[in-house]
This record gives C-alpha cells, structure tokens and sequence, in this order.
C-alpha cells in the first residue's frame, strides 16, 4: 500500500510543471463563430493553434494606445486602448481581454502555435471612454540585449447585459484585437545602467577629494605606515568625500551624498527599463528639498567650536596639532565627544528614506510616496539637527573661557615672572583644561604638550614636505 501511494505521488509531482505549462497555452477565450453558423457555447478557452490561424486569417480592428514598458522588475507593459464605436458603454465596462506576443521578424500571417507566448493581464479599471491595461509577461526578457516583439490585445466579449440569451452567458468569445510593435529592455541591462551611474559619480568625487585632500592623506599615510591605502582608496570613503573644512564627515553633507547617488542610480535605472525620461513624485522633490535645506543651513552654522585668538593660542603652543584631521565614521553621531542622538535620529531616517526609495522606486519612481509621518520626521530631525549646530554649546562655551582664563595668566606672568600669585593661576588652568580638550579635540589634543607647558613656550610652524 505504501508503495502505491509513493507511486502516485510521483506521478503526481512529475506532472505538476505539465500542468504548471498548460494554462499557457491557451487564452480563457472561445474562438469567434463564423458569421453564416449560429452562435454555441464555447469551451471557455481557446488554444494557441486556433488563435494563431485567426491572426494569420484577419486584420487587427481594435484603436490602440500608446504601449509602454514599466519599470518594474518583472516585464510589465501599460497598454492604453480606446472603445470602438460600434462598443456601447455598458459592453465595454464587461469586456474581458487577453494579450500574447510573438517575437519579431515573424510574418503576421504566417504565425503558428509555438510563436505566441501569453501574458497576465492585471483586472483593469475600465472607462467609458478608454481602458488602461497592465500585462505581465515574465518570458520576453532574458539575458542582456533588449529585443522587438509584437504585442497582440484581444478584446472578448462575455454578454451577461439584461435581456441576452443565456445561451451566450460565460462564453467570452473574440471579437477584436490590435497589433503593436514594441522594443522590451531587460533588467540585468538597466540594473547595469543604474549601478553604473552611481559608480561613476562616486569615481568622480572621489578623483576629486584625491586631488583637494592630498595633504590629508599624506599625513594619514605617515600615521599608518606600511598599511596605508593608495590615494584613491582614501578617497573612495564616504567619510572623505563629505568631510567638511575641518576634517569631520559633516552628516548633512553625508545625506546629501546619499539621496544624490541613490536618486541617480535610480532614474538611470528606470530610463533603462522604459526608455523614457522618469518624472520625479512629490515625495521625491519633498525629500530632496528637506535634505538641501538642512545641507545649506547647517553649513550656514559651520565654523570652528573655538573663538580665533583661542584656537591661535593653542596651535602655537603645540597644545592643539595643527596637522589634517582624518575623518572617521563616528563623525555622523559624535559631537563634542559625545553622542548626539539628533545626528542619530537623522542618520536613521534618511538611510530609512534610501532603501525606500531603492526598493519601491525602482517600480514606479512616478508615484513614488513616502508617509508622510516619515517625511514629518526627516524634516523634524534636520531642523533639531541644525539648530543643536547654531545654537552655542556648552562645553565649547566652558572650553573658551577656561583658555581664555589661562592666557590671562600667561601674560600676567610674561609682564612680571615673580607675580606668584600669576604663575600659580596658569598652573591651576593648565591642569583643569586637559579634560576639556580632550572632549571636544579627542586625538588632535596632546596632553604631554600641555603638562610641560610653561608661560611664553611657542613650537616653530610645521614645515611642509
């Protein structure tokens, strides 16, 4: 008995892609009746060999539209068709289509059955007026090159209106179609196209931040030794690319990075895929616009957290090193040695906001939309981001009045070297400063120049290679 039932089971899963292939082979459309013969019941389908000697035996009688390729992932075509006139509204309204193609370079009468491939047709919404189609055909696009096709809409016919023979009911015969040429890319080509793009922008920012931070990275180079990167390795990091002045990756800078290039990837992906040039959705534009914004405010509010004569002073004393600051990735949530939820809050949303638009963008970049609670909240964290940035911080506020307490001291002492009471103040700020530079500056602070710095000590200006 177990062996029976292993039996059919195998027999029943090597039918299954027997199966799986059948339905493809015909439309779920009974052939036209000749108009000298009564209408019958068809079977509810029609098989390839009978629609192929159709199409060889007559001419297309239905107004097309424009066709036109989507972006999706699977090839997916929009076929707009007008109602004939000799349709009335309501018949429309309960009209049943399918569509086949056949590759081109096939004479249009002399198709067979193995030609004709079908597609999906996605339920329409019809109008009075015209019916716009979406039809799936996963076969037509395979390996690299883009190929011609001839897409075939037939219109059936299911006469269900009040007062029809019955007999008619459910039968769905063909009654028109429209032929149409059409050129179908491929995805592996406009994948390429976009990846491509992003690739190249990228390469030429970072030919660019080679070239404008040469001296950063020569003083990288000596701090790592043999396991420094080539120059362009440098500056193919993103930290590189959106660092500001100073030597910090500048988060806003970072967003503006982000949406650039994932933006281009995106639209030369889907200009690939349709062959037209895509518009941009409202929550595209709303995106960009928070983002630039924000990038443009915040650099308004860019500057050094220290006051001139202060940062003078502690570049001449060799307190500070004045060599170029390497950029580091924890530059986009660190601020003043401390992590500043605000730039997390930003950081998140916007990497949020990217993939969104990678993964649905892709399909349709057109009608695009992000919530709008997503975008509330990208436009909330850029604002509290750039207001945390112009408003004055507190450890940089502590940090000038503690430099400027011990300069004081320094020149009370310069003027008069037995003032006690004056070399005593300047020791005491000396050693109360370390703490305070050593937050805000981290590895740019060197502490064994400070505990041995006396009142007047200045380090000569580093000499370039």
């Amino acid at each position: 008995m177990l062996r029976w039932i292993i039996a059919v089971l195998l027999l029943a899963l090597a039918a299954l892609p027997a199966a799986a292939q059948a339905p493809s082979r015909a439309i779920q459309c009974s052939a036209p009746v000749p108009g000298d013969q009564p209408w019958r019941v068809g079977s509810g389908f029609m098989v390839m060999e009978d629609l192929a000697r159709h199409l060889n035996t007559s001419a297309p009688a239905l107004p097309l539209g424009p066709v036109r390729q989507t972006s999706k992932a699977v090839p997916t075509l929009e076929i707009t068709v007008a109602r004939p006139d000799w349709l009335t509204p309501a018949e429309w309204r309960n009209a049943f289509f399918e569509a086949v193609v056949y590759a081109d370079g096939i004479s249009p009468v002399a198709l067979r059955e193995g030609d004709l491939q079908r597609g999906t047709v996605l339920p329409p919404t019809p109008r009075d007026a015209e019916t716009t189609l979406s039809v799936l055909f996963p076969t037509i696009a395979h390996g690299w090159l883009p190929s011609s096709w001839h897409v075939v809409l037939l219109l059936c016919l299911d006469p269900i209106q009040e007062g029809a023979n019955q007999l008619r009911a459910q039968g769905r015969e063909l009654r028109a179609y429209a032929r149409q040429p059409l050129f179908v890319s491929t995805l592996r080509l406009s994948t390429a196209a976009g990846l491509l793009t992003v690739l190249a922008a990228y390469l030429v920012l970072a030919f660019a931040a080679a070239r404008i931070h040469a001296r950063q990275y020569a003083h990288g180079r000596v701090l790592l030794g043999e396991g420094a990167p080539s120059a362009l390795a440098y500056a193919l990091r993103p930290t590189v690319i959106a660092q500001d002045s100073f030597g910090y990756c500048s988060l806003s800078r970072f967003q503006v990075l982000l949406f650039t290039l994932v933006l281009a990837g995106v639209y030369a992906y889907v200009m690939g895929r349709t062959g037209e040039l895509p518009e941009l959705s409202q929550s595209v534009l709303t995106l960009l616009g928070v983002t630039l914004t924000g990038s443009t405010l915040a650099r308004l509010t860019e500057g050094s957290v220290m006051q001139t004569p202060n940062r003078l002073w502690l570049l001449g004393t060799g307190v500070l090193d004045p060599t170029p600051r390497l950029p580091r990735w924890t530059d986009l949530v660190e601020s003043d040695g401390e992590i500043d939820v605000t730039r997390v809050q930003a950081l998140l949303f916007s990497l949020f906001a990217a993939v969104a638009l990678v993964v649905s963008g892709t399909g349709d970049l057109e009608n695009f939309t992000l919530p709008d609670q997503l975008v509330t909240l990208i436009g909330i964290s850029q604002a509290v981001y750039v207001a945390g940035r112009a408003l004055p911080r507190d450890s940089a506020k502590r940090l000038n009045e503690e430099i400027a307490s011990i300069r004081s001291a320094e020149s009370r002492v310069l003027a008069d070297p037995a003032d006690a009471i004056a070399r005593k103040d300047f020791e005491t700020a000396r050693n109360a400063i370390a703490s305070s530079l050593r937050d805000v500056f981290s590895e740019r602070f060197c502490e064994s120049r400070l505990r041995g710095l006396q009142p007047g000590d200045r380090v000569p200006p580093p000499v370039e290679a």
